[in-house]
């Protein structure tokens, strides 16, 4: 299987919310670039800057050196690929498609597969930030599959991001850690969440709050709680996990008082109680860590 050893002719496929800017700075970065959406009114918009029109996915993949698609889920990756009129249907032997939809692993192993009995390779290459950040370029990528397609992909990357990061050829790891990152998002949005409420019906002044929220994230004690949870090392304690039990009682407490549930708080205390048990009495309080790893049947 050859890969291109210039890429010149890029096809674009989904032009939301992200992939409109996407596709508007691969243009401005001097590519050829073919266009598709379902909506004719967004292809016409990429027109008007210099882009070709395609009316199929198909079209938009014939003769491209690399397709990008920009969908919303596994099921609409699937049938922009599959379909009729879809992707593989004009893809060349040898091009290369270029996923940045969040999708699951296992979605992403199936492209790939579907893409090497075709003669055409998978890169999976999901992008992190948001239409802001799309529109100025400076997205962040992690990106799998083949190397040497990736490295042809290289400027066409510079293009739309402004960081990208190779992690090798399992397609799969990057979807799961654009999921990872996702998660991380999720919990602090319900974490802010639970927070603001217990503050409001506690009657704490939520611009407060707000600034009190603020510090916490930019104090030098999430690095180092980072580092103790990646490296498993919590000892000496700088919070003994005792002393974080009675301070989750305490939050649940005040909780209850005011009628303002905090799911999270109980969570936590359960894996503070396991963790106690387990004789982690005078360990950093970080070390609920390790509950949760032997929950997952890590050793």
């Amino acid at each position: 299987m050859t890969t291109p050893s210039k890429i010149e002719k890029v096809g674009f496929i989904g032009l939301g919310k992200m992939g409109a800017p996407i596709a508007h700075n691969i243009l401005k970065a001097g590519f050829d670039l073919t266009v598709y959406d379902r909506v004719s009114e967004k292809i016409n918009l990429l027109v008007a800057q210099g882009a070709r029109g395609a009316v199929s996915s198909e079209e938009a993949a014939m003769g491209a050196d690399v397709v990008i698609s920009c969908l919303m889920d596994d099921q609409s990756v699937l049938e922009v690929v599959t379909g009729e009129n879809g992707l593989l249907a004009g893809l060349k032997p040898g091009g290369i498609h270029i996923g940045t939809t969040t999708i699951s692993p296992g979605c992403a192993v199936k492209l790939a597969e579907l893409h090497q009995a075709h003669g055409s390779l998978y890169v999976a290459g999901p992008v992190f930030g948001r239409p802001s950040s799309a529109e100025t370029g400076t997205l962040l990528t992690y990106v799998a599959g083949d190397a040497e397609a990736i490295a042809a992909c290289e400027k066409l990357f510079a293009a739309y991001t402004c960081s990208c990061t190779y992690v090798g050829a399992d397609h799969k790891l990057v979807n799961s850690i654009k999921l990872s990152y996702g998660f991380m998002l999720v919990g602090l949005l319900e974490l802010f969440s639970e927070a603001y409420t217990l503050a409001e019906k506690s009657g704490i002044d939520l611009e407060m709050m707000g600034e009190l929220i603020l510090t916490i994230l930019a104090h030098p004690m999430m690095k180092e709680y980072n580092t103790r949870i990646r490296t498993r090392d919590f000892e000496p304690a700088a919070f003994e996990l005792r002393a974080g039990f009675k301070d989750v009682e305490l939050m649940q407490q005040a909780s209850s008082e005011v009628r303002a549930p905090l799911p999270i708080a109980g969570i936590v205390r359960e894996k503070f109680l396991t963790a106690l048990a387990c004789g982690m009495t005078d360990k950093d309080w970080s070390a609920i860590h390790e509950i949760t790893r032997q929950n997952a049947d890590l050793q």
